[in-house]
């Protein structure tokens, strides 16, 4: 029994070329990663005590749905990201921050 050698790769001819000059392997004009990433919305300024009396800053972590932004997206350490999420809670139950948005659908 002869055993026929698989070619997986296709020759030069068949792949097609990128259309232009620094177009990426996954359609990106950079070329890079399928990730693109978000700016942070704002940045928590290094010494801010977390605290859930700082209702305005509270506000700023939150949508308009009430949900916590995500660390991405405040660009929080996961220490800060905990005491951010333990201070809104606290917020919430003291009546400080709404429980959730008015806006239903």
């Amino acid at each position: 029994m002869e055993q026929r050698k698989r070619s997986f790769s296709r020759s030069r001819e068949d792949k097609k070329p990128f259309r232009k000059e620094g177009d990426g392997a996954f359609g990106g004009p950079s070329g890079g990663s399928r990730r693109t990433m978000r700016q942070a919305r704002f940045s928590i300024p290094k010494g801010t005590e977390i605290n859930y009396k700082n209702i305005a800053f509270l506000q700023k972590c939150l949508t308009e749905r009430g949900k916590v932004f995500s660390r991405r997206m405040t660009n929080a350490n996961a220490k800060q990201q905990r005491q951010l999420a333990e201070a809104v809670k606290l917020a919430r139950f003291l009546g400080l921050l709404p429980v959730g948005s008015s806006k239903r659908k």
